[in-house]
């Protein structure tokens, strides 16, 4: 298996993205809002971050799933009521990840920032995979937390103003 390579899931549909990473031996799985347009063959500065996180916080795999799959370039964007049908197979596939042993994941990065306040449904999903992924005992962490308790999100703008840098950045523990 190539632990370099990038999996995309869908690689074909740049509507909507349920699963985006590396795999590795350890691996670090990180929970955003909603997925960008980064892919197998072009990551974003965000998707990037994450890569050096969970690289700096001792798993050399990582992966991004989301609240909700589809894609916006802004979280302002996202539908007022969501696709039941897309809220519930990303449910199933973060659930797969976590049940299937071809994962290594060994820690769970929290980081969907503000704009979850803006959509009840996106609240719900907290609820819901958290819940999931605290009944098979995960611990949860952030790399900080924003002044309405949710957990920072990875951007560059987001660690360089409120974190101090991507170098600085050290995983906290996410209650």
């Amino acid at each position: 298996m190539n632990l370099n390579k990038i999996i995309c899931r869908p690689s074909d549909d740049r509507s909507k993205r349920f699963l985006l990473g590396k795999k590795g031996r350890s691996e670090l799985l990180a929970i955003g809002l909603n997925p960008s347009f980064a892919n197998e063959s072009s990551l974003d500065p965000t998707s990037r971050n994450i890569q050096i996180i969970a690289n700096q916080n001792g798993c050399d795999g990582w992966w991004i799933v989301n609240l909700y799959p589809a894609r916006f370039s802004k979280p302002k964007n996202l539908p007022k009521r969501a696709n039941k049908n897309l809220l519930n197979e990303n449910l199933i596939t973060i659930k797969s990840i976590v049940h299937d042993d071809k994962y290594n994941i060994k820690k769970i990065l929290c980081c969907w920032g503000n704009n979850v306040e803006s959509k009840l449904y996106l609240k719900n999903q907290v609820k819901l995979i958290l819940n999931h992924l605290s009944s098979l005992e995960f611990d949860f962490y952030c790399i900080g937390k924003t002044k309405l308790g949710n957990p920072f999100h990875p951007s560059p703008q987001s660690i360089n103003r409120f974190l101090g840098g991507i170098n600085q950045i050290r995983l906290k523990e996410f209650k």
